[in-house]
């Protein structure tokens, strides 16, 4: 979308680089090169936790994107303000892929008459913009498509689930 918006006017020809599982040297030079960008981490653990305990989808979504604001005055009257999330990091919504809501059939005014219609809705999760010194893998940042016919999803999603010391940053 940035090539096609006219943000990325030119751009180099891409290197190539192998990198073995564990080369943590080779890894961090090549996450050198990032900088001072981010990447984009998928965090559904946030919303399959919160729907374990009983949340619905939306609610945790939201729960986890809400800025709470507290006050506290001191003896002298100073007001001291503070802001925080239920998880630190730059948590944000972001569309994963689509979920199928109608059979594959004909629809009236349909782009291409040729290929069968499907009506879909957007499957939303949480992901987390992290800087690329703090990557460890290249599967936390690699995307795959993936396809679950049975069930009509149409996903984008990683590989790699985080574990929860990653998550943590340590």
């Amino acid at each position: 979308m940035k090539i096609a918006g006219g943000d990325i006017l030119s751009f180099k020809v891409p290197t190539v680089c192998r990198i073995e599982d564990g080369n943590d040297v080779e890894l961090k030079k090549l996450m050198q090169n990032f900088m001072p960008g981010y990447a984009i981490i998928e965090r559904r653990d946030l919303m399959m936790d919160a729907m374990k305990e009983g949340q619905e989808a939306m609610d945790a979504l939201l729960d986890y994107l809400v800025v709470h604001h507290d006050c506290e005055q001191d003896v002298d009257g100073h007001v001291s303000w503070r802001s925080h999330r239920k998880v630190s990091g730059w948590i944000l919504p972001i569309a994963t892929g689509f979920h199928g809501i109608s059979p594959l059939g004909q629809a009236k005014n349909q782009r291409h008459p040729e290929f069968p219609h499907h009506f879909a809705e957007s499957v939303v999760t949480l992901g987390e913009f992290r800087m690329p010194h703090r990557i460890h893998s290249l599967n936390q940042i690699l995307w795959y498509y993936q396809a679950d016919l049975n069930s009509n999803l149409y996903l984008c999603k990683q590989r790699e689930e985080l574990q929860p010391s990653i998550i943590n940053g340590h």
